[in-house]
């Protein structure tokens, strides 16, 4: 897992180093404040799937070497060769369920408020739901207001999304938005 998180670490570093250079933050702040939050949420996509290739890997070396025939064979019920399996499967569970409940949703807050407060304010269309769409209409209706739908189709006169934007000293504030 520490592997795949020091991976997953540096593709993602390399992806926002641009945005990081922009915040002008030092490394041991952007640590600090965005790959502690990003890291357990790491964690907690790998955890599972690390665990179920142990017990693959495990399981696959003791029959490999006639390990399982020999146990069952000395006596040993199924339901006993299994125990270890069930309790260390139970622990695990545990140990995810604390995380998930517990430890990733305060670094996702973490993770959030660096990306809200420093890497999308540099770029505000990370804001907006969609940064580009070919079948979109704007309009403008006042001086401050501009209504829109995306996803038109001409065929059937129909559209999937209509808003209505309002921009104040230069902040864009959705006030309405219907979907079909």
């Amino acid at each position: 897992m520490l592997l795949f998180t020091v991976i997953a670490v540096a593709v993602d570093s390399s992806e926002k180093t641009d945005d990081f250079v922009k915040t002008g933050l030092s490394n041991w702040e952007i640590f600090t404040q965005y790959y502690i939050g990003f890291i357990p949420f790491i964690w907690s996509l790998l955890f599972p799937l690390f665990v179920f290739i142990a017990v693959i890997f495990f399981t696959s070396k003791m029959a490999m070497r006639s390990e399982v025939i020999a146990i069952l064979a000395s006596g040993t019920s199924f339901n006993r060769y299994l125990r270890p399996y069930i309790i260390g499967g139970i622990l695990l569970a545990a140990v995810l369920f604390m995380g998930r409940y517990y430890f990733i949703p305060k670094a996702n807050v973490i993770y959030t408020t660096f990306m809200q407060q420093k890497l999308d304010k540099h770029n505000p269309l990370k804001n907006r739901q969609e940064t580009s769409c070919s079948n979109c209409f704007y309009k403008r209706i006042d001086s401050i207001s501009y209504m829109g739908i995306k996803n038109f189709n001409p065929e059937t006169q129909t559209s999937g999304i209509f808003f209505m934007e309002r921009v104040k000293k230069e902040k864009l504030f959705t006030t309405c938005v219907l979907k079909r």
